[in-house]
């Protein structure tokens, strides 16, 4: 089933839009032929390029709120330390990767950065989550027939490469959590202080944060105070972070109804970087496309916000179970 509406421009009719400006289009061998993406190298490349360079200039071209497109809702796994329990296996090794199987569920996309430690083995670092049973390690660790292992929770976890370093809304555990709790965002550094005494506290958090990652560089990752004892999901928007566009039927991140704003950014980008000079191709983006673009992204606000009014407890941003009906107790003696 297709994720997109016929209409929506993918990588390849972008760069069809910058090889048709910047006149390197194909058109068959003979010429006959209806255009198409380059086929030489140089040009195909330079294209490309163009069309990665006009998203950036796009998403840096937001409102003052910022885009609404851009602001998904991330859901974070938070795991306890995973116990010696399940058998492991070294497969598919590789000069610079070793993939790890575990025979049960027992990974997820935030455990990326954390320490493994395989029986025998020693502890590696998980490079990269593939799925619930598979993740990679960097290096050659193959080993011969199944073992164990164990993941240490420090209340850390590793965010998706696509956060871009700011959330942009309160954060709440996901529907039919259960919990009885709630947890809100605080400064990393008070997270820090309550882990003084000891960093083994375990309990649904009720205090998050974010913090910029050393390794990798660029990498976020979310602290929870305290670590939790059970799997929780939690839920929170964020500003996101693109990745490059690299196969033809890929689409940008904005959206079908940006298309036309996308459209013009990477002819004004081909007129900028391949003429060196604004021309009027950047000017039909700033004036026409990028305003028509803010409308169609204010569309997406709420229509209503609320009791404006005086008066009487209004329910906006407070806890909803501050204000339930609670039933009655009644104590037997």
């Amino acid at each position: 089933m297709s994720s997109e509406p016929t209409g929506a421009l993918t990588f390849d009719d972008l760069i069809l839009e910058a090889a048709l400006f910047l006149s390197v289009a194909y058109y068959g061998a003979d010429g006959t032929e209806v255009a198409q993406t380059p086929v030489n190298v140089y040009d195909l490349a330079e294209c490309k390029r163009y069309v990665n360079n006009a998203i950036r200039m796009f998403i840096a071209d937001a409102p003052k709120n910022g885009w609404r497109w851009s602001r998904p809702t991330a859901s974070l796994v938070l795991w306890p330390a995973v116990a010696v329990n399940a058998a492991v296996t070294a497969a598919g090794v590789y000069t610079s990767l070793t993939t790890i199987t575990a025979s049960t569920a027992s990974f997820y996309p935030s455990m990326e950065g954390k320490t493994i430690t395989v029986t025998g083995v020693g502890p590696l670092t998980i490079d990269a989550y593939v799925s619930s049973t598979v993740v990679t390690v960097a290096g050659d660790h193959h080993w011969a027939g199944g073992d164990t292992f164990s993941i240490a929770a420090d209340g850390n976890y590793t965010l998706p490469k696509t956060f871009g370093g700011q959330y942009t809304g309160p954060i709440h555990y996901a529907a039919n959590s259960n919990t009885g709790a709630t947890i809100e965002w605080s400064n990393e550094a008070i997270i820090r202080q309550h882990r003084e005494p000891s960093t083994v506290e375990t309990g649904y958090p009720f205090r998050a944060a974010i913090r910029r990652m050393t390794t990798p560089a660029r990498r976020w990752e979310l602290l929870t105070y305290p670590t939790p004892h059970d799997l929780c999901t939690v839920e929170f928007p964020y500003d996101l972070y693109f990745d490059k566009l690299t196969t033809g039927t890929e689409v940008h991140p904005a959206g079908y109804a940006f298309d036309e704003a996308m459209k013009a950014a990477v002819q004004a980008t081909c007129e900028r970087e391949s003429v060196g000079q604004l021309g009027p191709a950047m000017t039909y983006y700033r004036q026409v496309a990028l305003p028509n673009a803010y409308n169609a992204d204010g569309r997406g606000a709420p229509r209503k916000l609320g009791y404006m009014g005086s008066g009487g407890q209004v329910m906006t941003q407070d806890d909803y179970r501050r204000y339930i009906q609670r039933p009655i107790v009644t104590v037997i003696p």
